[in-house]
């Protein structure tokens, strides 16, 4: 069974779709770090709370 040869249309098209990946998990990594973050300091758990989602 042969490849399909992919254009430089769809390597382009590819390229955005992975893109906007990186960038919505960018926005759900960072929304979700401040918030376990802010739970974290309201939680008592003072310097410590700026590394603790990382630990999640």
């Amino acid at each position: 069974m042969a490849a399909m040869q992919l254009t430089r249309t769809h390597r382009i098209l590819i390229g955005v779709v992975v893109a906007g990946a990186v960038v919505i998990a960018a926005i759900g990594f960072a929304g979700s770090y401040a918030a376990v973050r802010d739970l974290a300091h309201d939680k008592g758990f003072g310097d410590f709370a700026n590394v603790f989602p990382i630990g999640i």
